[in-house]
């Protein structure tokens, strides 16, 4: 299934450098490091992350759909293109 309204989503550069980003946030920091060491994505260039992240919007795969205090959570799996092939699981 794909992300209804994936085209729509918004994607605040204060979440990509704030968290995805952060090596100083409590959670954000593990995802930080592994953007830097896999793909070379640091706070320096977070409009590539933001680009990739709304492109998985629009085409990955929702996955492991669940219910939280906030509302519904969805999550996508998307790999990007490149030699790697590695999965990026959207926020």
């Amino acid at each position: 299934m794909k992300l209804p309204n994936g085209d729509c989503a918004v994607i605040t550069m204060e979440k990509i450098r704030g968290y995805c980003l952060n090596i100083e946030h409590p959670s954000g920091r593990h995802k930080a490091k592994v953007f830097a060491s896999a793909l070379g994505i640091t706070a320096d260039n977070a409009d590539v992350l933001k680009a990739l992240v709304m492109r998985a919007a629009v085409e990955g795969d929702v996955v492991q759909p669940s219910e939280t205090t906030f509302g519904q959570m969805l999550k996508v799996d998307w790999r990007i293109p490149g030699p790697e092939k590695i999965i990026l699981r959207t926020l």
